[in-house]
């Protein structure tokens, strides 16, 4: 597998891990069981899936390029992502944090072997 190819399926996973989200959240928002503090919840998420940070990174992996900066807001969304959810959740603070910390050594990991495959595949945008 060559780079370009390599970015062009991280960049066709990235909409979809971002739609299939999207369309998760529309399906939790009309269950008879979503409160209206879930929805608002829900809402805000849905907000970061749109956002900004979400937008570049599925531009920048459209035109074939990543960068450490690439690399860092897609950890970052993720990040927020991870803290929206669990914030949410009827359970104790070291709960919480222990999930948050699990969540991110995951997501860090993910991050690690990004720039190790892409270190393999010499892209030049890694600098």
């Amino acid at each position: 597998m060559d780079a370009q190819q390599y970015i062009s399926e991280w960049h066709d996973n990235f909409v979809n891990y971002i739609e299939g989200l999207l369309g998760f959240i529309e399906t939790l928002i009309v269950l008879p069981q979503a409160t209206d503090k879930d929805k608002q919840a829900l809402d805000q998420i849905k907000l970061l899936l749109h956002g900004k940070d979400a937008k570049e990174i599925e531009q920048e992996l459209a035109a074939g390029i990543v960068k450490h900066n690439t690399l860092d807001r897609i950890e970052k969304l993720d990040k927020d992502l991870t803290d929206q959810s669990v914030e949410q959740m009827n359970v104790a603070p070291l709960v919480k944090d222990f999930l948050k910390r699990l969540t991110y050594y995951q997501i860090e990991q993910n991050k690690r072997e990004a720039k190790a495959k892409l270190s393999e595949l010499q892209v030049l945008n890694i600098n």
